[in-house]
């Protein structure tokens, strides 16, 4: 599907992301009926942001070891064909494609920090940098959505970048329609990675605190106690082959992840053991929005 018709599927419900009102498009940019604004549209992408928050979002992508991710984002098939093999995470299992179990024929699905990745062709992917697959630009605390727009909502990995990840968590709520199904994965026992920057880390009981309105359908692993172990031993060998330099430090790392990730493979195993939740590198929660409920966290 093309971006042009992804967009018209949301048939008005974009908004200002600041008041909420109806958009207007003026030449190549966007005015809300209050007058904020304007918000640029450059390459068919709405840039519904305030334009100091993304430029200094612009401004950390462009520095240190988040130039490098941001600049390899630029090809995804690069990036995350490297990411496959070589990231000692593994993410393989209870992924987004869990929602379609529980959800009606041709769904309106929002993938909220998406990167460069559509991991479903009918997903209306937003983030903070207009990365290739990128749809909307906007900040995930300020979603540009009508109340109550989407069929699902996805954020996958997104939760521990967020300086407010409650602010988050109830914009993901709001748009999701009643009924609707929310999926969030976030780490647990992960080390400290920017992209650009990295706050929080959860459990599943964290995860379901951050959504208390929502009647949790699934729950779990999304990477194993093996994934955690190799991302631990390749940041600490990064530090040690470092020799105190904290800036050579992640990019040492990422040298010791590309040694170590072809044996996350072991995690197909190890996640599913009893009590692996506790150990593991990666959890996640699938809740449906129940009617007529605010979540308040």
């Amino acid at each position: 599907m093309k971006h042009t018709n992804r967009l018209e599927r949301l048939s008005g419900a974009i908004v200002c992301p600041k008041c909420r009102k109806a958009l207007s498009k003026e030449s190549d940019t966007f005015v809300c009926s209050d007058n904020h604004g304007p918000y640029p549209y450059k390459s068919g992408i709405p840039f519904l942001i305030h334009k100091l928050f993304y430029r200094s979002q612009e401004q950390e992508h462009r520095e240190g070891i988040n130039w490098l991710k941001s600049f390899l984002k630029q090809s995804p098939r690069l990036y995350y064909g490297i990411w496959q093999i070589f990231c000692p995470v593994l993410m393989a299992q209870n992924g987004p494609k869990k929602i379609f179990s529980f959800l009606p024929a041709a769904p309106l699905i929002a993938d909220i920090g998406s990167g460069p990745h559509r991991w479903h062709p009918d997903c209306i992917n937003l983030d903070v940098y207009p990365f290739p697959e990128v749809d909307i630009v906007a900040d995930a605390a300020y979603l540009p959505f009508a109340d109550n727009t989407f069929d699902a909502v996805v954020s996958e990995s997104l939760l521990e970048h967020v300086a407010d990840p409650v602010a988050v968590a109830n914009e993901i709520w709001r748009i999701a329609k009643p009924g609707g199904i929310i999926y969030v994965s976030a780490p647990f026992l992960t080390p400290y990675h920017a992209s650009p920057d990295d706050f929080t880390r959860w459990t599943v009981s964290g995860l379901k605190k951050l959504f208390p309105s929502s009647e949790i359908v699934s729950a779990g692993v999304r990477s194993g106690p093996w994934s955690a172990l190799l991302v631990f031993l390749a940041y600490w060998l990064g530090v040690i082959a470092a020799l105190g330099s904290q800036k050579r430090a992640p990019f040492f790392a990422f040298v010791f992840m590309l040694i170590l990730g072809p044996l996350k493979i072991f995690d197909f195993i190890f996640s599913r053991f009893p009590g692996a939740e506790a150990v593991s590198a990666q959890l996640y929660i699938i809740g449906k929005k129940t009617p007529h409920s605010a979540n308040v966290s």
